[in-house]
């Protein structure tokens, strides 16, 4: 994973050990951009309290905390700043290995913990994969608003119709092209006008696909002033073949009868660096599955489709059995060619419905709309059976996984419990055996 990233993020580390405190925030401040300190919980809420509300304060993008401490605990701290911002990462460091304090801080949704004594390299690890979704995401929203910008520039600018030629302009009325420049008649291999029309029709130009504007009438720019600005993105190939995406900006003028002025902005490169972000954004990076963030957004909206239309809704998680003497006996990039591997062995025995991520380590999770219980447990023995029987190259033994699974209740479960309830039944099959499926009794 490329860490660069992390020079632009502020970390709040929060230790009660003087001199663990002194040292870490020294190494750690190598990494990132800043570190900011405090010695209890009570001090921590108070400096993300002062980050969040203070807009002259740099904002803190993550926090470390350890768990037990004076004042107040670390999770604790943790719970009150998801008061105030959920959306901001955490990760624990600890000697603690209850079932108790794991199940608190599943609820409090840590983004991963680092055992002591302190591992810098393993801390390193955890706040770059805890950080990147949320700064990939921030990324992204810049990106799009400054996109917004340049293509509203870029219509204003526009708006004196044929004066620009880096853009393709035409002129027609309703339906016939009167003029145009020659930058669109060069994307379309034309020397004039009237080979053009002789030859071409805008409309039969647009290619149909999802989220770009397309019909094949004649009347296609009626159509298309009516919708909002954003909107009005078409996708076309040149006489080459090369597929290009351009901003459509119109103005009208009355010349006897109504006319258009049309011109088409390149934002071919704009558009792929913006998809770019927003596969980052809502994958992981190592197995190109959802990731966490993706996942819950997807099960948000599959859960309010339950509640309406109740046409059963259940999740199967499910981890690698043995996964650290893999990492162990193998090093961790035969680990990480396990779970690419794994990724694709299951990724062909889901549907098109179903939602598959990466919930983190070598924990997995899919989501499985119109899908009672009885039918998982199915689903969930074919996906365990064929990780089992698949051999992957440099490793002398099975892989194997266990399954947990979860229905979702009506009027009982939210996001949450339905996710616990899976990662309980989860915990069930690995103390009972492992390499075996398990259905979470309510």
């Amino acid at each position: 994973m490329d860490k660069s990233f992390l020079k632009d993020i502020v970390v709040l580390y929060v230790e009660d050990e003087q001199d663990v405190l002194n040292l870490t925030k020294d190494i750690l401040g190598k990494f990132v951009k800043k570190v900011i300190t405090a010695e209890n919980g009570l001090e921590g809420l108070e400096l993300f309290q002062r980050s969040y509300n203070t807009p002259e304060e740099e904002k803190i993008d993550l926090v470390v905390t350890d768990i037990n401490m004076p004042k107040m605990s670390g999770l604790e701290m943790i719970e009150k700043i998801h008061e105030i911002d959920r959306s901001t990462p955490s990760i624990i460091t600890t000697a603690h290995t209850d079932s108790d304090f794991l199940k608190k801080a599943i609820n409090l949704r840590v983004r991963g913990y680092v055992n002591k004594p302190l591992n810098i390299e393993s801390l390193i690890d955890a706040i770059a994969h805890a950080a990147e979704p949320k700064y990939l995401k921030e990324k992204l929203e810049t990106f799009n608003k400054e996109l917004q910008a340049l293509v509203e520039e870029k219509t204003l600018e526009l708006r004196s119709i044929l004066d620009s030629q880096e853009n393709m302009i035409l002129v027609l009325d309703e339906v016939e092209l009167s003029s145009s420049n020659k930058r669109f008649l060069d994307f379309f291999g034309m020397s004039s006008l009237d080979e053009f029309k002789e030859k071409v029709s805008i409309q039969d130009s647009f290619i149909e696909s999802k989220g770009y504007f397309f019909t094949r009438e004649q009347n296609w720019v009626s159509q298309i002033v009516q919708r909002e600005d954003k909107n009005r993105i078409v996708k076309m190939k040149n006489f080459k073949g090369v597929e290009k995406v351009f901003r459509v900006d119109i103005r009208s003028f009355e010349h006897k009868t109504k006319h258009y002025v049309v011109s088409f902005t390149d934002i071919t490169e704009l558009q792929e660096y913006n998809d770019e972000l927003q596969y980052k954004a809502t994958h992981d990076s190592l197995t190109k599955l959802y990731n966490r963030q993706k996942f819950n957004d997807e099960l948000s909206k599959e859960i309010l489709r339950e509640n309406r239309y109740q046409h059963n809704l259940s999740i199967l998680m499910f981890d690698i059995d043995d996964f650290k003497k893999v990492n162990d006996t193998y090093g961790h990039d035969i680990g990480d060619i396990v779970l690419i591997t794994l990724a694709d062995t299951v990724n062909r025995s889901t549907r098109v419905t179903d939602v598959f991520a990466r919930w983190g380590g070598e924990e997995f999770i899919i989501l499985l709309p119109e899908t009672s219980t009885q039918e998982a447990m199915k689903i969930a023995e074919h996906i365990r059976k064929s990780v089992a029987e698949h051999h992957i190259e440099k490793i002398d033994k099975a892989i194997t996984i266990s399954i947990g699974i979860n229905g979702f209740d009506i009027g009982e479960d939210t996001m949450d419990s339905f996710i616990k309830g899976a990662d309980v039944a989860l915990y069930e099959a690995k103390r009972t055996g492992k390499n075996k499926v398990v259905v979470y009794e309510k």
